[in-house]
């Protein structure tokens, strides 16, 4: 908010600070004036996402050395207290700062964010929809998975078909699963061999290992993300270490089989100049929702920054996972008798002693059912690896010009794996689909502040992405067994400018931004199989252009309002574009090589109010999204289609979204913290999904509602109640009157954590804690799949 804000908010920082080009030193208060003891201190220069940070000491004192001139945020947060206020600091060769701000127990904390602009910024100083989950919220409530920690941000629903390791979907904003785009510290997380190009494939596979924060941009993001970013952004930032060496390891196990450990830690060293941070997490399910449903899993994330002087500054990133997890069987619908001749279908399961022999393989009665759910599918499984490196220079051309260049290189792997055991339709054989992907992105980009108005940036990036689809079976006649490989690759180059400005004492607040993106397709090589596109003459894909426009305007009340209107795009995945699968050794050609990106446009408007002396925060938010054009998969005309396919994926018209979503957070007295919000959402297509016409967008419910409570109990203890409702939404099933929806009841997720430290000695204690996930013990399905009812896990932490 305005810089005399600052001094009126309930969490905030007190220092005398000396800058000098060299240094930024101070110290951490309390309300009482009293020194805060190892608080932790982050600096943000604002050319560059890339943090420093640093802790104080028990006196209080912090001190950041061999800063460069320039602009930085400045923000420091303790335990017991909610985060400072990020502000402003200009250093200038030899100048001095003197900031008198107070760190405050009763106030609803402000972070950082670098997702709206892709430059550091405070929330409150963004014209965009924003949530931030640092890594204490995800602490609080004893998350181990990325799907888990966002179930918490409105308008977001998260679906996850089963346990621990189950397939796992994101919605945001009423859209599909396809439009909300991963990063990993600024660079796209997406599977090059997953048919929509997405990141979905391995969103189960994402577990919280090492990160500092969570963002999630609500709304277009494709003018400054590219590709996928058409209903919003989630952003992983990797802890950036600095500080004394600080770290925990952590165990805990208990029902559905499982067991996870946690080794992660952090530091500095050689004045300042070296900053790391890195971490490892096993996740081991042996039991699952019914029994046999393994998930394993092991990931790494760690980061590596190196100053070779105060102005130039390298950096490394590593991302990592490997996962195996047993697959269950596809839900079906059940006999036409049991299903009404119109209409949306009630989704009533099997009964349960009917179930049980369903998953035993032997006969079973129907009753009044009218889908399976998941039955166990005993051959079936799947195995994923992904590893993302970034590697960037950050070098200021002067105190008010940034220029970053980075690289990533991505390679993602899926083996999915059936055969002949299970229920309803299976292959005659054992075979596996090995999907195998790999981008590799760079980008160079300048951030240049021009007088007090204007923070102009201007960026290149290129992008070769390479897929390759291997298809195998173990047919006992060699003669007609399944080899059959697919690889195709495709290169982008990206252009893209912003300019973000302030007027009036940066009370209103511009964004603008726009970029153009152009591709290159090469021709495809198949091994095995019918080679349906080789002779067809490959068409240049069209252009991709979009545009941004965010505006904000500062009251003096403690308001804001903002609006923010874009478009975005997805390119065709290269699935979509060439994709082909064998079933029971026949060959199937789905994609089309000749089609267009999707588009779509969005605009969203609405205000944040703060009361109480910033303990209260109020917001809420009009949003509204036309898919303009999308790709579909569906039925083709025999004899039309120049591949000779009688299905496969198209262009066809796309939907509409639209809804209010609102929310609140309180700072109340005793430590206590209450949070929620609600979403109302109408999704509909333009082209029915549905056989009898039903324009209702699948998986959407109409109504989402979160609260979250966090109560601490004396100085040691703390207990934190996590709840996730949704309204009920329509799946499509197969029936033998063709795709027909069937309505599911919401989820009724309620979660509860509860921790208590020990204090070793001042530097070190020990936490006992628990979770009691479903603690209500509801049961629904998701899709048919059926997930965990009540389960608990309990554990040990060493925090130093």
């Amino acid at each position: 908010m305005a810089k005399a804000k600052h001094h009126l908010i309930s969490l905030a920082l007190v220092a005398a600070a000396a800058c000098h080009a060299e240094e930024i030193r101070g110290r951490v208060l309390d309300s009482s004036h009293a020194a805060v003891a190892r608080a932790w201190v982050t600096l943000y220069s604002q050319g560059s996402p890339e943090a420093r940070k640093t802790r104080a000491s028990d006196g209080g004192e912090f001190a950041f050395r061999q800063v460069a001139p320039g602009a930085y945020l400045l923000s420091a947060s303790a335990a017991g207290f909610a985060q400072s206020p990020p502000f402003r600091v200009n250093l200038a060769g030899g100048q001095i700062e003197s900031l008198d701000i107070v760190l405050d127990v009763q106030r609803v904390a402000e972070h950082v964010t670098i997702t709206a602009s892709g430059t550091p910024l405070s929330v409150d100083s963004t014209a965009k929809a924003i949530t931030v989950l640092d890594a204490a919220d995800m602490d609080r409530r004893e998350e181990f998975s990325l799907a888990e920690v966002l179930r918490q941000v409105p308008g977001m629903r998260v679906q996850q078909l089963g346990g621990p390791g189950a397939f796992t979907r994101l919605h945001t904003r009423g859209l599909r699963a396809s439009d909300t785009s991963i990063l990993i510290d600024g660079f796209r997380l997406r599977d090059a061999g997953s048919p929509q190009g997405d990141a979905s494939a391995f969103l189960s596979d994402l577990l919280v290992v090492d990160p500092s924060r969570v963002e999630v941009l609500r709304g277009s993001g494709s003018s400054l993300y590219g590709t996928h970013a058409i209903g919003g952004v989630v952003q992983v930032v990797t802890d950036s270490g600095g500080g004394p060496l600080h770290g925990e390891v952590s165990a805990e196990g208990g029902g559905l089989g499982m067991f996870r450990g946690l080794a992660r830690m952090g530091g500095g060293a050689l004045g300042g100049r070296l900053q790391y941070s890195a971490g490892v997490a096993h996740l081991n399910v042996t039991g699952g929702v019914d029994g046999s449903d393994r998930a394993r899993n092991t990931s790494g994330q760690g980061w590596l920054q190196y100053a070779l002087r105060e102005s130039t500054r390298l950096s490394a990133r590593l991302f990592a996972t490997g996962a195996y997890a047993d697959l269950n069987s596809t839900p079906f619908a059940g006999p036409d008798a049991n299903l009404p001749a119109s209409g949306i279908i009630p989704a009533i399961p099997l009964a349960p002693g009917q179930l049980a022999l369903a998953d035993a393989g032997l006969p079973f009665a129907w009753g009044n059912a009218t889908f399976a759910p998941s039955l166990n599918d005993p051959d079936a499984s799947r195995k994923a690896r992904e590893v993302s490196s970034l590697f960037g220079l950050t070098h200021n051309l002067s105190p008010a010009t940034t220029l970053r260049l980075s690289y990533q290189a991505l390679t993602t792997s899926r083996d999915n794996r059936d055969g002949p055991g299970g229920a309803s339709f299976q292959p005659l054989f054992n075979n596996s689909a090995v999907y195998d992907g790999r981008i590799d992105n760079a980008q160079g980009r300048i951030d240049s502040q021009w007088g007090k108005r204007h923070l102009l940036t201007a960026g290149y990036e290129f992008e070769r992405e390479r897929f390759t689809n291997l298809s195998t079976d173990q047919n006992p006649d060699p003669a007609s067994r399944v080899f059959a490989r697919t690889s195709v690759s495709e290169a982008s180059h990206s252009v893209f400018a912003q300019d973000q400005l302030r007027f009036f004492d940066s009370r209103l607040l511009v964004s603008l931004s726009g970029r153009w993106q152009g591709f290159a397709l090469n021709r495809p090589k198949f091994e095995g199989g019918a080679p349906v596109y080789g002779s067809q003459a490959l068409e240049t894909p069209p252009d991709a252009f979009t545009g941004d426009g965010a505006v904000a305007w500062m009251a003096r009340a403690g308001t804001k309002f903002r609006a923010h209107v874009g478009n975005a795009y997805r390119a065709p995945a290269l699935y979509e574009r060439f994709g082909t699968s064998f079933y029971g050794g026949s060959f199937f050609a789905y994609g089309d090589p000749r089609l267009r990106p999707e588009r779509s446009i969005a605009a969203d408007g609405g205000f944040d109010q703060y009361f109480a002396h910033s303990r209260l925060r109020v917001s809420g938010t009009y949003f509204y999204t036309r898919l303009q054009s999308v790709i579909a998969f569906g039925a083709l005309q025999l004899g039309r289609d120049p591949f000779d396919r009688f299905s496969g994926y198209l262009n066809t018209r796309g939907g509409l979204a639209r809804g209010f979503e609102s929310s609140a957070e309180a700072s109340l007295a005793r430590g206590m913290r209450i949070s929620g919000s609600y979403t109302y959402t109408r999704s509909q297509e333009r082209t029915p999904i549905f056989d009898d016409g039903l324009l209702l967008s699948p998986r959407i419910p109409r109504h989402l509602a979160t609260i979250l409570v966090t109560q601490p109990i004396g100085k040691h203890a703390e207990i934190t109640s996590d709840i996730a409702l949704a309204g009920s939404s329509v799946t499509p099933f197969y029936t033998g009157a063709g795709t027909r929806a069937f309505v599911f009841p919401g989820a009724r997720k309620a979660d509860l954590a509860a921790s208590y430290s020990i204090p070793l000695h001042d530097r070190a204690s020990l936490q006992l804690f628990t979770r009691v996930e479903n603690f209500l013990n509801r049961t629904w399905y998701e899709d048919g799949f059926r997930v965990p009812k009540a389960w608990a896990v309990g554990g040990m932490k060493l925090v130093f």
